[in-house]
């Protein structure tokens, strides 16, 4: 049990990100490498399993199987630190008035989280107890929630990333959008905060510099290992297999 919640078998985690497409994924990255606990809940309703073929996004020349970029994109936010479940999100509301933290209810159990990025599309009613500004997505019909330049939404704690913020459909574009809300959130809670950046060791000694909060220094031995495990990795997704 969580002393925050009073829920028995309750998750807890400094960040709840709803949504694990594009957006979800590519925040939850961003916020776990940055020693926030995050819990990626994601419904796999996403809009990318209707792409026939994903050809538009940096890195993949001749295009990616949808189903297969989702499964890296998955599988990174874990590596990364993140927990991930299957289910919906049903409600969110203060366990505390409104410097409290917050409670999630979804179709699997209750999670506590001390802030919540919405990633998911297209609907953002179970926001509605905890009163986020929403509107209409610009020339359409769709609910939107309503953010300012960084991903934070009029409820203090919460932010949103991606489609459901009116951003365009193309994945990249979400998935640009997610990191750079993450890491707005990551700021909010770390303001000495730099970057998410692997440098070669002794890079910022050469200039008189320590290294930054956020930065991670490697010697060449350490490089060379994540190159191989990459390589190995990146070779496991792209072998034939019989379903395709």
């Amino acid at each position: 049990m969580t002393a925050e919640t009073g829920h028995e078998d309750a998750t807890s985690c400094d960040v709840l990100v709803v949504g694990g497409g594009p957006a979800g994924c590519s925040a939850g990255v961003f916020t776990a490498r940055a020693g926030l606990e995050t819990h990626i809940v994601e419904h796999r309703r996403s809009l990318l399993r209707k792409s026939a073929h994903l050809e538009n996004y940096l890195g993949f020349p001749d295009g990616v199987r949808p189903q297969t970029f989702l499964e890296i994109a998955r599988d990174h936010a874990r590596t990364a630190g993140c927990t991930y479940e299957t289910a919906t999100v049903e409600s969110v509301e203060r366990t505390d008035g409104d410097a409290g933290r917050f409670r999630a209810a979804t179709t699997d159990g209750v999670i506590d989280a001390a802030f919540v990025l919405v990633a998911s599309w297209s609907d953002c009613s179970f926001l509605e107890a905890v009163g986020v500004e929403t509107g209409i997505e610009e020339g359409g019909h769709v609910p939107i929630v309503e953010i300012d330049d960084d991903g934070r939404t009029s409820v203090e704690g919460i932010y949103a990333a991606g489609r459901l913020t009116d951003q365009h459909h193309q994945a990249i574009v979400n998935a640009g959008h997610g990191a750079h809300v993450a890491l707005a959130l990551v700021r909010d809670v770390r303001p000495s905060y730099y970057n998410d950046w692997v440098v070669p060791e002794g890079y910022y000694e050469a200039y008189d510099r320590a290294v930054p909060d956020g930065v991670e220094a490697i010697d060449h031995e350490e490089r060379e290992r994540r190159l191989e495990r990459s390589r190995r990795t990146m070779r496991t997704y792209f072998a034939e297999r019989p379903e395709e």
